[in-house]
């Protein structure tokens, strides 16, 4: 079984993403993120949900590597977005893609 830090290098790397474009998205150093990874730190809850919602993929997962019923690991529209987010984002480009992500997927709840 992977432990926490297996899982988010898994996800890191199965979107491209080094430890330190990672660290960046997230705001934390590099060497934090190569610690959790390594098991070497843990994370705190407001983390775990950050790195959540960053990897579309439920805190159960992350924690216990249960995934959810409606998780996105691994699937083809996922890996297509994924594709196309690369150093040339900005980290407001970022934020403004993930708000719209989060405006669609509430705009067609309330239909």
């Amino acid at each position: 079984m992977r432990s926490v830090g297996e899982r988010i290098a898994y996800l890191r790397e199965k979107r491209g993403l080094s430890q330190p474009q990672l660290a960046k998205a997230i705001n934390v150093a590099t060497s934090t993120v190569g610690m959790w990874e390594t098991g070497k730190r843990g994370l705190k809850d407001d983390t775990i949900r950050q790195l959540a919602h960053y990897f579309n993929v439920s805190t159960d997962y992350l924690l216990n590597g249960v995934e959810s019923s409606n998780s996105n690991i691994a699937t083809p529209k996922v890996d297509t977005i994924a594709a196309h987010i690369d150093d040339n984002v900005t980290d407001q480009q970022m934020d403004e893609i993930l708000n719209f992500i989060e405006f669609v997927k509430n705009r067609d709840h309330k239909k």
